[in-house]
Order: C-alpha cells, then structure tokens, then sequence
C-alpha cells in the first residue's frame, strides 16, 4: 500500500515543510524505498547516504537572484558612476563655496580694520554756531506771522535790502537795491526772474500805492520768494 502514501497527512506535512528547506524522516524513508515524491526538494547528494536539501521558495529565490543579477549589474554600475561624479563635483562645489565665505570675511575684517584707521580718529564735528544772517532772516519771517500789517511792510523792506547785500556781495555795484538789480543780466542766475518779482512788489509796498493792498498772505509769498533767491547762495 505503498502507492498511497499521499493520503498520509503527515506526508503532506513533510511535503509542505520541504518546500521551506526542511528536512523530514518520512520523506527520506519514501526516497530509500525509490518512492517518486513530488515537490521533492533534493539538489543534490552528500557524503555517505546524507542527502542536500534544498528548500522549493530557496531554488526560486535563487533563480530570480541568478537572473536579477544579470540585469542589476550594469545598472549599478552606471548607478555608482553617476554617485561618484556628482560626489565628487558636490565636494568640489562645497569647497570652492567655503573658501569663497573666508574670502569674503576676510575682505570684511579689512575693509573694518582700514575704516577704523581712516576714520577712528577724526575729531568731533563742532557745533554749528548761530548764524547770525540766518537767524535775521526768521526774525522778517516772524514779522509776517504777527497781526499787525506794518511788521509785514517793514518785513519786506528789510528782505530788500538783505537782497541788495547779497549783489553787492556777488560784485554788482549800486547805492541801493534798485540799481544793483539794473545791473544783473537775464541769466546771471536762475532765480532773477524771482528776485525781480519780489523787488517789484517791494516798490510797490515802499511807494503806498493805493491800488495795491498788502494781505498777510502775499507778505509771506513775497518773503518765500527772497528766501529762493537767498538759498541759491546759501545766504541764510
């Protein structure tokens, strides 16, 4: 009853347990008898009556190792070149960079140190003093802000004449304001045509002319005006 070792459930077991590399008695006493057991897992012989078992999930592992290495190989080895050249053009990049960095500290450190030689050792700005000129200028300026019209009258005369100080300062001779002005030609500077503007209402402000009427509005228009003539020269 040999031919029906199949029914046996523990040659089932063995069969099963064979597949995973196992090796099981019963198995072995089928293959003394000449019993051809399917799912045999023998890849060979080995000393004496000792037999090699091979597990079936082994031999298929290794088949696919086998044919897997066939293909692997190449594409590891183009793998590991293209990881040696970006390695190596990384380390290159990374290099260059730090060196750039202790370049560009070190540039720092002595653009730092030659400022401190150049400038550590200036002396302190002095206080601007009081500039006379400049503080009898907002005095005329305060002279248009009060409510009395008379300040706004005398604040523009004495514009005026601080307008004819300024020609005569530049070399154009005169007794007063009104001939240093006949004197300056059209482009002696750029802002004639204010300075003519400004001395023109002055006359009419001296004169008392009764068509014109001084507001406190166009006193301080015509102080600004002198005032752009006085700061193209720094005069105030």
């Amino acid at each position: 009853m040999t031919y029906l070792y199949f029914l046996n459930l523990q040659y089932w077991y063995c069969v099963i347990y064979s597949l995973f590399g196992g090796g099981c008695t019963y198995l072995d006493q089928l293959r003394e008898q000449g019993v051809d057991v399917p799912f045999d897992g023998i890849s060979g012989t080995g000393t004496g009556n000792a037999v090699a078992h091979v597990g079936f999930f082994t031999r298929l592992g290794d088949t696919f190792a086998a044919t897997g290495s066939f293909f692997w190989h190449p594409i590891a080895g183009a793998f590991s070149f293209i990881w040696h050249v970006y390695s190596a053009l990384a380390w290159g990049v990374s290099a260059f960079l730090f060196f750039a960095i202790l370049s560009a500290l070190a540039g720092l450190v002595y653009i730092r140190i030659r400022d401190v030689y150049a400038y550590g050792t200036l002396p302190p700005e002095e206080e601007k003093k009081d500039d006379p000129q400049k503080h009898r200028w907002q005095e005329l300026l305060d002279y248009t802000k009060s409510k009395d019209p008379k300040l706004w009258r005398q604040a523009i005369l004495e514009a005026d004449h601080m307008l004819g100080e300024l020609l005569g300062g530049l070399g154009y001779g005169g007794v007063n304001t009104a001939e240093k002005m006949r004197l300056l030609p059209e482009g002696a500077f750029v802002t004639v045509p204010v300075a003519w503007e400004a001395h023109r209402i002055r006359n009419f402000v001296a004169q008392g002319a009764s068509d014109f009427i001084l507001t406190q509005r166009e006193a301080f228009r015509v102080m600004k005006l002198y005032e752009q003539v006085f700061e193209e020269f720094n005069f105030i």
